[in-house]
């Protein structure tokens, strides 16, 4: 029969939470600058308010959005360091700003005042 020392365990379980606290807290977000978000133009995958599509970013500010056979088109622009979007369906015409996040592979930004973020883009 095979005898654990109490270092091991101690060490195993110091092991298992470096894991878990790794999981539960993803690393740290960076928030992009605006001369960054002045940068974001081609073809993204986006996820706006739960909805995927494939979005195209154009250097003359405007948007062309397409999820299915649907499409969107809209118009953006960068206020300080806040991405502003207006999209002719998904907005109705109207501007949401915010800032934006580097989490990953993913920029997230433009929340909601809960917190939750309206728009996730990644190439």
């Amino acid at each position: 029969m095979m005898r654990i020392h109490h270092k091991s365990i101690g060490m195993l379980m110091l092991l298992v939470v470096a894991l878990l606290w790794q999981q539960a807290w993803p690393a740290q977000a960076r928030m992009l600058s605006g001369q960054e978000l002045r940068q974001l133009h081609g073809v993204y995958t986006a996820i706006w308010k739960g909805r995927k599509a494939r979005v195209k970013v154009n250097r003359d500010g405007t948007l062309l959005a397409r999820t299915g056979n649907k499409v969107d088109t809209g118009r953006w622009h960068v206020r300080g360091r806040e991405l502003c979007v207006s999209f002719k369906v998904w907005t109705r015409g109207r501007y949401k700003c915010g800032t934006v996040e580097r989490q990953g592979r993913w920029l997230v930004g433009l929340r909601k005042k809960d917190g939750t973020p309206r728009l996730k883009l990644k190439r």
